[in-house]
């Protein structure tokens, strides 16, 4: 059974995760959704916002490659692996790749999936905890055959937005206003304090 996100992360408060920060774009099988993420990405990119994460780079080839191109968001760099279950080694360096995010403050932070190797407690689950823990936004995907996965591992946390540029776009337009109120309105209260933030080497 999926471990809940909080079960994994006992110390997250679930009355200070803002439901519409963690969100999950319900895609179904032959749909676009690495075309989806890294548009959006590259969109955000382009107008100057702060992105961190990971997402897996279109293949139009016919037939599919049997490698995907994954992306660093943050870096700007690229790679190739198979497309097999990743190695302990290699969810770990991808996953910090992920967290790098939060030490750079990133606006959101991208997951390419929630599939099946998290939900068996595996992948990269943890990485949803850190960053909700320093409420950085997320973005990921998940198929809709594994939404109640999804639902069981957040606790009911979250947003499940349909699988269309414009209602991605309107989740972030919406989330991010609320978001830099938010942090204007902490920024005013607390003054000249400076958070500390952790560091992922």
């Amino acid at each position: 059974m999926t471990r809940r996100l909080l079960d994994r992360f006992p110390a997250l408060d679930p009355a200070g995760i803002n439901a519409s920060e963690l969100a999950a774009i319900i895609f179904d099988e032959g749909a676009s959704i690495d075309h989806l993420l890294a548009f959006f990405a590259e969109e955000l990119q382009m107008t100057g916002r702060r992105i961190g994460g990971i997402v897996h780079l279109p293949d139009d080839s016919e037939p599919p490659s049997r490698e995907v191109t994954v992306a660093d968001l943050l870096a700007g760099d690229s790679w190739q692996r198979p497309r097999v279950p990743l190695a302990p080694v290699e969810i770990a360096a991808t996953t910090r790749r992920i967290r790098m995010a939060i030490e750079a403050q990133a606006d959101l932070a991208f997951i390419p999936r929630f599939g099946a190797v998290e939900i068996a407690g595996g992948g990269h689950a943890d990485a949803f905890g850190t960053l909700a823990a320093f409420g950085l936004p997320v973005l990921t995907a998940v198929r809709r055959e594994d939404v109640e996965a999804w639902l069981r591992f957040t606790g009911g946390i979250g947003t499940l937005l349909a699988c269309r540029l414009r209602v991605v776009r309107a989740w972030w337009q919406e989330t991010d206003r609320r978001r830099q109120k938010m942090l204007a309105r902490m920024e005013t209260e607390s003054g000249n304090v400076v958070p500390l933030l952790p560091t992922f080497g």
